[in-house]
């Protein structure tokens, strides 16, 4: 596995959607290669601050209004 190839797959594997192959390739390569395990580390990193950045609770009017509009679908 190159670096390239490594680090379109870290994007799946973070988000869950890697399979398991692949999943060891990526394994062995970061192993390997401290470029790429930092890259990973850091790409986690930004991936879970954007998930927590980006967390909205809705106003209980819209979840109201929302599954009242879904009940009657």
């Amino acid at each position: 596995m190159t670096c390239e190839d490594a680090h379109l797959n870290m994007h799946d594997y973070i988000s869950g959607e890697l399979d398991a192959e692949h999943y060891k390739h990526l394994l062995d390569h970061m192993d390997e290669c401290p470029n790429c395990r930092e890259f990973f580390r850091q790409t986690e990193h930004i991936q879970s601050t954007m998930r927590d950045f980006l967390q909205y609770d809705a106003p209980s009017e819209l979840q109201t209004a929302v599954s009242n509009i879904l009940a009657n679908a």
